[in-house]
């Protein structure tokens, strides 16, 4: 009986789990969705700093990529992505780069640029 090579065999306390979950500051989320959205900021970050000129390119880029590795964390928290997903998200905010730091002055800008001044 070759056939039965590949059974699987249960034991005694053998359970199936679903996805690990960690947590952060009390926030769960699936650990896999985070490793791979960090994995694919860290590989984007790397490859643009290797494309930009500079002596100091990635000193430069250590707080930039720290943003983003932020935000690409925030959002799996938030969101809580399957792990394509989060591959993806990751993948896009690693790109935005500093184009983040952008986004995020025009938003803080128009949040407060409409109150009155004291």
């Amino acid at each position: 009986m070759t056939g039965a090579a590949f059974v699987p065999i249960a034991t005694k306390g053998a359970a199936v789990t679903g996805p690990v979950v960690w947590h952060l500051l009390g926030y769960p989320f699936e650990a896999g969705s985070m490793i791979a959205a960090l994995c694919a900021c860290v590989a984007v970050r790397f490859y643009i700093v290797q494309h930009e000129a500079g002596a100091n390119r990635w000193v430069l880029d250590v707080p930039v990529s720290s943003i983003a590795l932020m935000f690409a964390a925030a959002i799996v928290v938030t969101f809580r992505p399957q792990p394509l997903t989060a591959l993806i998200y990751g993948t896009g905010v690693g790109a935005l780069g500093a184009g983040l730091i952008r986004i995020a002055k025009k938003h803080v800008d128009r949040l407060f640029g409409e109150q009155p001044e004291d």
